[in-house]
């Protein structure tokens, strides 16, 4: 894109293309003109030499499939044509994975086995059962603007599953999520449609990273969707200042001038997002800043031999795109090791800078033309793979299935991600969350997405009926889909690793801000208080969790491992719809207790018709007659922990009345037994990590199923009774193809909450979740149900 002499698409030198933020704006009609002519794609590279091996021939199995060039290709006559790509059906046996890696001179199986996700796909399943991949035909091609996650069949591509004998699905770190092959771009039949080749995989430059490919993205984004990808629109959305005006000697790694420049005015600049590993690397401290403020100082080889191969890429990398200032946290905050307790005058304004741009990470991201992502280095160390002549390190999938007939896997660019730790990382999580565009570096490749939810790869080519397209921002919380703006970020969130288990909210205080702004509600330890008993309801999400004991028991942040809130699942993507049902399925009133000792509580969220006092419930619904016992008092007694001391836990930075974490309210309590059950899981998915168990009455009738966390079993074996509050009405599946999920019948049930007793039961912390038919509460041991209070930390 070029405008006053300036070619995004070719600059590449320092001073020679340098962007600034004016850049884009003013433009006159013939600049106008220019930037729709973005440049256009690159040439076909050759088709690499690694494709044929001597003595390759299909295997009897691949033979059978008649694989030929013309059927990747959907044609005009095809009844398929120009119709809406159809869900994956007809699967076929490709057969098991142990007997295709011995086929080693398949090409088809070879290509299978990479797509499917090479090494780390297993011969035998963790159930015992061996292995098996299956693929389907399908299409794809043109998006439809209207419902850009589907779109016309044009190509025909081959989705590859990974399946267990037993019939289930392999998981995201055993293979790559969705993998689909396709035919080479190259061996595209000249007589067919033009427009289809668009979406066939291309070969990629194998020495490194191609950086026009880059510039190309970045301009067609500049172009068509800069109202939206531009970052103007998140800082007035999430009410940020711009951070060089923000936050105190705000600076930048200026590539021009090669030092490093404090922040004057607005300018346009790439930040960088890594992980730092556990070797030690140059930062910038107090010590050595005047040095590095020196113009030149980078080409010094006393500094740039210290700077880690990590950043010295990152800042090819800006260079590459036309970028001229890049923010580095290890080197534009100060990284002085500081005693707190102990800190003189010049510590103390260091420290405020230091603290003041850790409190600002989400703007200092959000605010940056582009986020670097160096997803795919280990460390500081690492370097970015594909920068640097040689380091690319890339085989790309493809394979000569005959003469002028090749097939490749088409790459994704979060293949492989659970073995990088940048992926693992909760501070990394936001950085890539605001990020309006994110350069995404992995596997010796780069891929860009933006803020219109629209995705370039390397190996394909741009779909231009989507990236011409006007799209709404992809902004999370937008909207009003609870997955999307709820549910997901906190799943996400979740899963992530700290090494500082107090930085639970700190690393998610960004996204948090972002979610209390679309909800205009608060968030209380992790949870948003206008859908507080639905979002307690989590389950674990892959594998049983471990207790982080400075967070409460009852939310997501009380447990290391991923929470799988699931609302969206069992019953409604809708938060409109969510909302109304939450004023009749609930009764429970939350307060919060200002401090362990203290006897002060405050309602956790206050309803619009607060002045009709009891005759509303938590969410401003009208109060219901549930249980044949009186229910009447809600509000909680003064009491003071006396037995204990209890946990302080970390505060909630994310929250505007970050009180204690105890929760006091009053339930329905009912004594349960617990015991083995041969009752089969209901949800097709199969059940969260833990034993399962059935919940029985008194009467000796199974009322549920729970998951109950192994470790817990130790202390606790079953059968045994135990207490249980009653949380609230759910579902444990939705209904298909119902329209109205309100509809009061016997797939409501009462969710209940597994407690353990704490401090002589002083307090109770949560075990895990299960539910109860309705009247189930009758059944209980001992003195049958009752209306009790706890405090629930």
């Amino acid at each position: 894109m070029a405008e006053d002499g300036v070619d995004i698409a070719n600059a590449s030198a320092p001073g020679e293309g340098w962007l600034t933020e004016s850049d884009f704006d003013d433009l006159s009609a013939d600049d106008e003109l220019v930037l729709a002519g973005i440049p256009p794609p690159l040439p076909l590279l050759p088709v690499p030499e690694h494709v044929s091996q001597p003595g390759d021939e299909l295997c009897h199995d691949c033979s059978i499939l008649r694989l030929k060039r013309s059927r990747f290709i959907v044609w005009p006559k095809d009844p398929d044509y120009g119709g809406y790509v159809q869900p994956d059906a007809n699967f076929i046996e490709l057969g098991n994975v142990k007997d295709m890696r011995q086929r080693k001179n398949c090409p088809f199986c070879r290509l299978v086995l990479q797509a499917l996700g090479g090494d780390r796909v297993p011969n035998i399943a963790s159930d015992g059962s061996p292995v098996k991949a299956q693929m389907c035909w399908t299409t794809d091609g043109t998006r439809d603007r209207n419902m850009p996650w589907n779109g016309r069949s044009e190509i025909r591509i081959l989705r590859i599953y990974g399946r267990t004998g037993s019939g289930g699905f392999l998981g995201i770190e055993e293979m790559n999520l969705f993998p689909d092959i396709s035919l080479l771009a190259n061996d595209f039949p000249s007589e067919a449609p033009a427009k289809a080749q668009r979406f066939l995989p291309r070969p990629m430059q194998p020495e490194c990273i191609d950086f026009k490919v880059v510039r190309r993205w970045l301009a067609i984004c500049e172009t068509n969707h800069s109202k939206v990808c531009g970052n103007r629109a998140n800082m007035k959305q999430m009410g940020w200042t711009d951070p060089a005006g923000a936050i105190p000697d705000f600076r930048f790694i200026d590539l021009e001038d090669r030092c490093l420049v404090r922040a004057s005015g607005n300018p346009r600049y790439a930040a960088l997002s890594y992980v730092w590993g556990r070797e030690p690397f140059f930062c910038m401290t107090s010590e050595n800043l005047a040095v590095l403020q020196k113009p030149g100082a980078f080409d010094k080889e006393e500094i740039w031999s210290q700077i880690p191969a990590t950043i010295q890429d990152a800042m090819t990398v800006a260079r590459e795109i036309g970028i001229r200032y890049l923010w580095v946290d290890s080197l534009c905050i100060f990284q002085d090791l500081i005693d707190i307790d102990n800190m003189t005058g010049e510590e103390e304004v260091i420290m405020a800078g230091k603290m003041g741009a850790i409190r600002m990470m989400d703007s200092v991201y959000g605010a940056a033309y582009v986020v670097i992502c160096a997803a795919g280095s280990r460390s500081a160390h690492s370097g970015i793979m594909g920068v640097r002549p040689g380091t690319r390190e890339l085989m790309q999938p493809i394979e000569e299935i005959a003469p002028g007939f090749r097939l490749a896997y088409r790459q994704k660019s979060h293949d492989g991600i659970e073995s990088f730790p940048y992926f693992k990382r909760g501070w990394t999580y936001q950085e890539r969350h605001f990020a309006t565009r994110l350069l995404t570096f992995v596997n010796g490749q780069v891929s860009l997405r933006c803020s219109s939810d629209i995705s370039f790869q390397e190996d394909t080519w741009d779909d231009e009926s989507v990236i011409s397209s006007k799209r709404p921002p992809s902004f999370a919380g937008e909207g009003n889909d609870i997955g999307d703006g709820v549910e997901g970020p906190i799943q996400n969130y979740s899963e992530m690793q700290l090494t500082k288990q107090s930085d639970i909210y700190n690393a998610f205080a960004g996204v948090a801000r972002q979610i209390r702004m679309q909800l205009n509600c608060d968030i209380c330890h992790g949870l948003p208080v206008k859908y507080f008993d639905w979002l307690l309801l989590w389950h674990p999400l892959k594998k049983e969790q471990i207790r982080r004991e400075g967070a409460p028991s009852w939310s997501w942040s009380g447990w290391q491992g991923g929470a799988f809130p699931r609302m969206w699942d069992w019953y409604t993507r809708d938060m409109k719809a969510i909302r109304k049902a939450l004023r009749r399925r609930t009764w429970i009133v939350w307060y919060h207790r200002h401090g362990p000792h203290s006897t002060r509580c405050s309602l956790v969220h206050k309803h619009g018709r607060m002045s009709e006092g009891s005759k509303r419930n938590f969410y401003g619904g009208p109060i219901r007659k549930r249980f044949p016992f009186d229910c009447s008092q809600t509000e909680p007694t003064p009491r003071t922990l006396t037995e204990f001391e209890p946990t302080e836990y970390y505060f909630d930075v994310i929250s505007t009345r970050p009180y204690s974490g105890y929760l006091q309210f009053w339930t329905v309590s009912a004594v349960f037994e617990i015991a083995e059950t041969k009752t089969p899981w209901p949800e097709k998915g199969g059940p969260p990590p833990g034993k399962q168990l059935g919940i029985f009455g008194k009467s000796g009738d199974e009322l549920g199923l729970i998951m109950v966390p192994t470790s817990w079993l130790k202390d606790n074996p079953a059968p045994c009774k135990r207490e249980f509050l009653l949380i609230c009405e759910a579902r444990d599946l939705r209904v298909a193809g119902r329209k109205d999920m309100d509809v009061d019948d016997h797939e409501w049930r009462y969710r209940v909450m597994l407690v353990q007793p704490k401090a002589k039961g002083e307090y109770y912390e949560r075990v895990t979740i299960g539910s109860i038919g309705r009247g189930d509460e009758m059944d209980s041991f001992g003195e049958g149900p009752r209306w009790k209070e706890f405090i629930l930390g």
